[in-house]
């Protein structure tokens, strides 16, 4: 098979070295790899920038800086790897650089969203980024930020330039990127698909853990991935787990307790020293039911290129429509209190420094409510995790947080499961008022349970262990900063690149898994479920507690509190089953 990879972003080496390794080990197979580059034709601003934290207002000599690293990385992965290719920009000219220019002269700042050429949403793709980063919740863009999105839109532009031309040329058998979502890669999934050529994207696997040593490789984009795993849940939700795959996933959530990743929002868990009942006031008698929100310029972003459903909810349009009720439903209900959790990402955190609009609009919603309803804002510094120890049921928007709270055996309500990135039936669910309202009374009722958390369990198996690729034996990578002179010393640049170049396998364990998915058109590495029997069930069962207990121990390690009865710490310390 002839593939084409396009690698614009060398200089983001925890990816770039990642993805040369599976485009080696799809040249391993036999296939012919094409390996397409870039030469500073994104100097203006492009996502190596961003991952320094650069912006497109940064000097020129900085963002020149970044364009030189990432050349020479490049440049190191082509030799390195022996690949054959080029940069896309070979294939552009200057007469195309006139025609973006002259196309982007005549574009109003306000007609962005809408802006498409021969089909392809170029606009709307190069909103895609300025939106999460910016943490705007709708698709104007003012006049003061117009010279920033001219800038990413002019380096989209080129870049689908660039891939009708190359792909009409090379006529690929497939197309591969890192990250499809990209606006720039974005382009080249497009134009593929006007050829009616299958593209893949690569991506880190979502376990904390071992994130850097799996690879998602999978058809479309990171949500379409999402969706095809949903729509495969059927016919695994039955499998069981082995105890590797489900001690796979307590590492993934021992690093999300501990609240140090970037990717993990939430604050470490059991750092409070006043209990949550304490400091919310909760009465002996009230169950504590935490509504847990979702941050709203993701999915904003993800519906304007088509990724996610125009419209959320037909019974809680807002997130703020769903509060709202909420807390009008509660007012009625002494005997309950509820909690609302801001999601962590509204407000300035240590991955993002912008508060975002929908941030502002939740100040003023929030600011006027009953006596048995609280919020828990991200500045209270408090972990999810502390607050679910308390919760009789949570209800869920559309967090990854509702899968968590599964995986703990804590019931969960949601009403709106077309946004869900995971199996509806994880959770009670109600669409309509009174379905809604009688799931939160059922779950209530309902509590805690084992058979929740198995089945929880499943799901996480299958996102973080049986859908990725291992890629441990050629690429290994710790993102827990180092801690003596010498491990430090190997993290410095040039000297980490050339260890990872020679310590790489020249055989990837799981290369031919890789290759057998991407010539057969797989949508996943997902394989086909296996035969259940009743031993395996008997282990999953003894494993599955094993890794409740581990959870337990870990949530609570730090806390010199008695267990209060009723409590999830309570039943984590001994599993009624």
């Amino acid at each position: 098979m002839r593939i084409l990879i396009f690698a614009p972003h060398a200089d983001i080496w925890v990816h770039s070295f990642p993805e040369a390794v599976v485009a080696d080990a799809l040249r391993a197979s036999g296939d012919e790899v094409l390996y397409v580059t870039c030469d500073r034709a994104l100097s203006s601003f492009c996502i190596a920038m961003a991952a320094r934290g650069l912006t497109p207002a940064t000097p020129k000599r900085k963002r020149a800086a970044v364009c030189r690293a990432c050349t020479a990385k490049r440049t190191l992965l082509r030799r390195g790897f022996r690949f054959e290719g080029y940069d896309f920009d070979s294939a552009l000219g200057d007469t195309d650089d006139m025609e973006i220019d002259a196309c982007l002269a005549e574009l109003d700042s306000r007609a962005v969203g809408d802006f498409s050429i021969d089909g392809v949403a170029v606009g709307r793709a190069t909103l895609y980024e300025y939106l999460i980063q910016h943490k705007q919740t709708d698709l104007e863009i003012t006049a003061e930020a117009w010279p920033e999105v001219r800038a990413r839109l002019a380096n989209t532009l080129r870049s689908l330039a660039a891939a009708r031309r190359i792909l009409e040329r090379e006529r690929p058998d497939r197309v591969i990127t890192y990250n499809s979502l990209y606006s720039v890669n974005a382009m080249w999934r497009a134009a593929a698909g006007k050829l009616g050529i299958p593209s893949y994207f690569l991506h880190a696997g979502s376990n904390l853990r071992h994130r850097l040593e799996t690879m998602i490789v999978a058809r479309d984009s990171p949500l379409a991935w999402s969706r095809d795993l949903i729509d495969a849940w059927p016919v695994h939700r039955d499998q069981p787990a082995t105890a590797v795959e489900l001690a796979a996933v307590g590492d993934h959530f021992e690093s999300l307790f501990a609240g140090r990743s970037v990717f993990a929002y939430s604050a470490a868990a059991a750092q409070q020293p006043a209990t949550v009942r304490e400091r919310f006031g909760l009465a002996p008698d009230q169950k504590l039911c935490l509504a847990t929100m979702s941050s709203y310029d993701e999915y904003v972003a993800a519906a304007a290129i088509g990724e996610m459903p125009a419209v959320g909810s037909a019974l809680f349009p807002t997130q703020i429509d769903w509060i709202r009720t909420l807390a009008v439903w509660f007012a009625s209900r002494p005997d309950l209190m509820l909690l609302i959790r801001v999601h962590p990402r509204e407000f300035p955190n240590k991955r993002e420094g912008t508060k975002s609009q929908h941030a502002a609009m939740l100040e003023r919603a929030l600011s006027e409510l009953p006596a048995n309803v609280k919020v828990n804002w991200p500045s209270d510094q408090l972990s999810i995790y502390d607050v679910a120890e308390h919760a009789a049921v949570v209800l869920n928007a559309w967090s990854s947080a509702g899968k968590e709270m599964a995986l703990l055996g804590i019931p969960v309500v949601a009403y709106c499961p077309e946004l869900l990135l995971y199996p509806a039936d994880l959770h009670h669910v109600g669409t309509t008022r009174e379905a809604y309202f009688s799931a939160i009374e059922v779950a209530l009722a309902e509590g805690w349970s084992f058979e929740r958390a198995r089945l929880a369990f499943r799901w996480w198996v299958i996102e973080l262990v049986r859908s990725v690729a291992n890629i441990s034996d050629g690429y290994s990578f710790d993102e827990v900063a180092p801690r003596t002179p010498l491990a430090r010393l190997r993290r410095l640049p040039v000297v980490r690149e050339a260890l990872d170049l020679v310590q790489r396998t020249r055989a990837l364990a799981d290369g031919p898994r890789i290759a057998a998915a991407v010539h057969t058109g797989a949508q996943t590495l997902l394989p086909a479920p296996e035969h259940s029997t009743a031993d395996a069930l008997r282990i999953e069962q003894a494993a599955v507690r094993e890794q409740l207990t581990r959870i337990g121990q870990m949530l609570y390690a730090r806390s010199d509190t008695a267990i209060q009865v009723g409590t999830l710490r309570a039943r984590l310390a001994r599993l009624d089953i």
